[in-house]
């Protein structure tokens, strides 16, 4: 199973009017503890005004935030990306660019979410450990075993030790099962996530 944007992108994004104020920017993103908007038009995701934008165009030239155009500080034009895209091509593309926060756009102009570094990060340990437990359960096999399988697959005999192994096998934990756990978990964790 690969990871896709789509199964750790926020969904509900923040959009704000490219014509409003620097200031109803800022304040909009102090109301919900984000670090950035899309700024659109329609729908349709034009630019990006981040923390850093504010910082660099309108503090330091110190430029009158009530009276600032979103549209004069946004970044733009937008990087955007696909929800099907794999996280570790998301990774590079972000890497490549310099960019910390991808808008997830749908038919090339719908706003379906953002992915950030942070948000492929918080994802990582829990990969990993999802990794070591597939990886150890792939070797749960010993070697007879395993020579039993094969005796009676390609030769349909039956070993001393076939019942035994064959319990065992039942009562395993499928990756069947392990991948619905995890996309129970993605559809829960990103459900409760927002921007």
């Amino acid at each position: 199973m690969s990871l896709k944007v789509e199964d750790v992108m926020v969904k509900h994004v923040k959009t704000i009017d490219a014509n409003l104020t620097v200031k109803e920017a800022a304040q909009l993103m102090n109301k919900h503890e984000i670090g950035c908007l899309i700024v659109g038009k329609k729908g349709n995701p034009l630019g990006i005004i981040t923390e850093r934008d504010l910082l660099k165009r309108v503090v330091a030239q110190a430029k009158d935030a009530t009276k600032t155009r979103v549209k004069d500080i946004m970044s733009a034009p937008l990087t955007t990306i696909k929800p099907e895209t794999e996280i570790e091509d998301a990774t590079k593309l972000m890497l490549q660019t310099k960019i910390k926060r991808l808008p997830v756009v749908h038919n090339q102009k719908d706003l379906v979410g953002l992915v950030t570094l942070t948000d492929m990060a918080r994802f990582q340990p829990y990969l990993m450990k999802i990794l070591k437990q597939l990886n150890a359960r792939t070797t749960l096999l010993t070697n007879t075993e395993k020579n039993i399988i094969k005796e009676y697959l390609r030769t349909n005999k039956k070993l001393d030790g076939f019942e035994v192994t064959l319990h065992r096998c039942q009562n395993m934990q499928t990756l069947q099962e392990d991948l619905e756990l995890i996309n129970q978990f993605l559809a829960k964790a990103t459900k409760t996530k927002e921007t």
